[in-house]
């Protein structure tokens, strides 16, 4: 289980912290566009940790078995990702929590699920859980950076989320 009170924890610590980044070359490439990327717990098999990146307290949080990897990225502005499936780093199933850290104001940055049509603006601390591996779109239209906690977890895991 994942609680509301940890996910408060990670949006802090995320927004506190700064990562060392560097450029994700996957999406780059095929994407068109720059993401930067820091992974603080990363590994298909053996488990591993940037420990530098986090005291004891998110240590226990990220430690979970139920969370498979926890990364920090940057988008760049005016991004507009075609329709596409996330790569699965993990090779079994997933869902992915996404907590904004830095959102552009206005309403100009979205995901948005082919299949079902759901569009889903982006706003700052308000987490979101999905199967990332179902096609979707998404852009950024404006001017800033936006910023992202993603935490990849086993699809049986609870995650307590308020009614935000």
């Amino acid at each position: 289980m994942i609680t509301e009170e940890q996910l408060t924890k990670l949006f802090h610590w995320g927004k506190q912290t700064t990562f060392p980044l560097r450029k994700e070359s996957i999406t780059s490439k095929y994407m068109g566009y720059d993401v930067f990327v820091s992974y603080a717990k990363y590994g298909k098999i053996e488990k591993k940790y940037r420990n530098k990146l986090f005291d004891d307290g998110i240590y226990e949080i990220i430690s979970n078995d139920e969370i498979y990897g926890v990364a920090y990225l940057k988008y760049s502005a005016h991004v507009d990702a075609k329709p596409h499936r996330d790569f699965n780093l993990w090779g079994k199933d997933f869902l992915r929590i996404q907590i904004p850290l830095k959102i552009p104001e206005g309403n100009r940055c979205y995901i948005q699920f082919l299949d079902t049509g759901q569009k889903i603006y982006w706003q700052e601390g308000k987490v979101e859980i999905f199967n990332v591996e179902k096609l979707h779109q998404g852009k950024n239209d404006s001017d800033e950076t936006m910023e992202f906690l993603y935490i990849d977890i086993d699809p049986k895991t609870i995650v307590e989320l308020s009614q935000q």
